[in-house]
């Protein structure tokens, strides 16, 4: 009975390990050519942050165009795409909330992100 439940176990482990080598493989085809949530930002909300705090191509010459079309083309930085920009964001508005100043969203998902725009 042992036996059978360590293959049991072993083959489980070989069919994880597969599903999430097919599922990164489908990440990384898939994710660069799909849309990400529509995200509701005003620069209006944001005229008292500097430009190049966001901005860093307008420091470092990188490249115009919106955020999106550069770091979704970029293969360093499109499979955590999302990771990345919502920590950015997240960060900066609790910086500024522990400073006891204005901040933006940090926890709710439908702040940035409306639900009328998911579909």
């Amino acid at each position: 009975m042992n036996v059978l439940r360590i293959y049991g176990l072993a083959l489980a482990a070989v069919l994880l390990a597969c599903v999430l080598a097919l599922a990164h493989r489908w990440h990384r085809a898939v994710l660069p050519s799909q849309p990400l949530w529509p995200l509701a930002f005003d620069h209006a909300d944001h005229i008292a942050t500097s430009c190049t705090q966001c901005h860093h191509n307008f420091v470092d010459g990188s490249g115009g165009g919106s955020c999106l079309q550069c770091h979704k083309s970029s293969p360093e930085v499109v499979m955590d795409i999302e990771t990345r920009f919502h920590a950015f964001c997240r960060d900066c508005h609790l910086a500024a909330r522990d400073k006891g100043e204005a901040s933006g969203p940090v926890h709710s998902c439908a702040t940035c992100h409306p639900k009328n725009n998911y579909l």
